[in-house]
């Protein structure tokens, strides 16, 4: 199974890569070559927690506690930026951000490596697809206040590629067809909720990025919200009598 979950990533990059030259052929060549240099990132971040995965629940939990901190260092310096008497803003995310990381780290521990590669991937998709499809289709700005870029057409589109993709990994999680949509709407949900408060932490901030150390991304934990939630909500799922 784990050469067919090599497969579908690639597979879902080829798609992927499609729809983005379709995106991008009528952009500046300074959005076009940022766009591009995303998506060979993206690859490259998808392909190295999956190769962590299959060295071991001991590897991966390494790579997870190594993006938590760095994400906490980019969170850091971005609220350090925060001018005035904002300190209840300030704390609050931070003690909110150690409450959330210590949560994924008991997803990891707590899951197995099918069951983590699932959740991962998914989210993956998700947030992979949306951007493709808005870019493709976007008309209707989801939330213009807090992310300008999203659309409702990039989020119905990642939806659906992520269920997609939760139906091909589901000999991982053993569920029925029902259960693994369900499941999938429910990290999907968690996820995207991830990547907005995200985004309202960076406006709230006056930041556009949280670092760069992954070109073409906002820093790893702009590269990694989404899991922030999704991860721990997908404890329910694991541990929910009905799944």
């Amino acid at each position: 199974m784990i050469g067919k979950v090599f497969g579908f990533c690639l597979l879902a990059f080829v798609v992927g890569g499609v729809g983005l030259y379709k995106a991008s052929r009528k952009t500046v060549p300074s959005i076009r070559r940022e766009r591009w240099i995303k998506f060979v990132t993206y690859f490259g971040v998808v392909h190295v927690v999956l190769v962590c995965a299959l060295l071991g629940p001991r590897v991966l939990a390494l790579l997870v506690l190594m993006i938590l901190l760095i994400g906490a260092f980019e969170l850091y310096r971005a609220l350090h930026l925060v001018s005035g008497g904002r300190l209840l803003f300030r704390t609050g995310i931070s003690v909110g951000y150690f409450v959330l990381a210590l949560a994924l780290l008991l997803f990891f521990s707590l899951s197995t490596k099918e069951f983590a590669v699932f959740v991962y991937l998914v989210v993956a998709a998700f947030d992979g697809f949306s951007q493709v499809v808005g870019n493709i289709f976007g008309r209707h700005p989801l939330s213009h206040k807090v992310s300008p870029g999203k659309t409702v057409e990039g989020a119905l589109g990642g939806l659906l590629f992520a269920a997609l993709m939760a139906v091909l990994l589901r000999p991982l999680v053993t569920m029925s067809v029902a259960q693994t949509l369900a499941a999938c709407a429910w990290i999907v949900a968690a996820g995207f909720s991830g990547d907005l408060l995200a985004s309202w932490v960076k406006r709230a901030s006056g930041v556009k990025d949280f670092g760069r150390i992954l070109p073409g991304h906002g820093g790893v934990l702009d590269r990694f919200d989404s899991l922030l939630l999704a991860g721990p909500a997908a404890l329910l799922v694991l541990h929910h009598p009905r799944f």
